[in-house]
């Protein structure tokens, strides 16, 4: 009985010759299989790691170049961290709206000014009112230095309150009022008429440091060329308590 197994060259396969189909079949098979099994091995070794045991104990890799080296995350410091809302900012401290030198005759208004159009503190156009610079620290402030300044006088009022802080000495107590009706009271450290160029401006407007009081005017000879004083009048003064 002939049964067709398959075509090879157009001709049937007969049942006859199954068994050197079979045994062809066998050899082809085997052949396969170890060219397979080569081929794993090959393929094996190229996906197998370069870096030899010793290479890989010494940290290097197999073409002798140092590996990547990674980094530590990089430690965030513990910084003391504040809300910039504006609803949880603590309210500024209340301005200053009186001073008065008693022992001096000395009795003016306070009003809070900015930088004027040079970039210097501005004064009060009113010059019997004194000027407190608003960015610097007030009364009731922890730190730092405030500052009230006012003219030393003027074609229209002639001498105002200010000229007689040249009096000033060591001991004179100063008193500022500010808009709670809060009274502060200071005793004069030190009173120094310095030359314009020569003030340390940095340290009048200084924020920091213990809390004191910085007064200024204008002193000293008047260039009538120039229409101006040549020096300030710097008085210093600590808060009682």
């Amino acid at each position: 009985m002939r049964v067709s197994l398959g075509t090879a060259g157009g001709e049937l396969i007969s049942s006859q010759g199954s068994t050197t189909a079979t045994r062809v079949l066998g050899t082809l098979v085997a052949v396969f299989v170890v060219g397979l099994m080569c081929g794993c091995v090959a393929d094996a070794g190229d996906l197998a790691p370069t870096t030899s045991p010793a290479a890989a104990a010494s940290g290097r890799s197999g073409d002798g170049s140092s590996p990547a080296v990674m980094q530590p995350p990089a430690i965030v410091p513990d910084i003391p961290r504040r809300s910039a809302a504006l609803a949880e900012q603590p309210p500024p401290p209340p301005a200053p709206v009186r001073l008065e030198v008693a022992a001096l005759g000395i009795d003016v208004k306070i009003a809070p000014v900015g930088l004027d159009a040079e970039g210097r503190m501005a004064l009060i156009e009113d010059p019997s009112i004194a000027a407190w610079y608003a960015w610097g620290p007030a009364p009731a402030s922890e730190s730092g230095s405030m500052v009230i300044a006012a003219h030393v006088d003027s074609l229209t009022y002639d001498l105002l309150p200010f000229a007689r802080l040249r009096d000033a000495t060591p001991g004179t107590e100063v008193l500022v009022t500010d808009a709670t009706g809060a009274r502060h009271v200071y005793v004069v450290q030190t009173s120094e008429v310095v030359v314009k160029e020569e003030v340390d401006w940095d340290a009048a407007f200084d924020r920091s440091g213990p809390p004191r009081l910085t007064l200024v005017t204008c002193g000293g000879e008047f260039d009538y060329s120039a229409r101006r004083y040549l020096s300030n009048l710097v008085v210093t003064a600590t808060p009682t308590a």
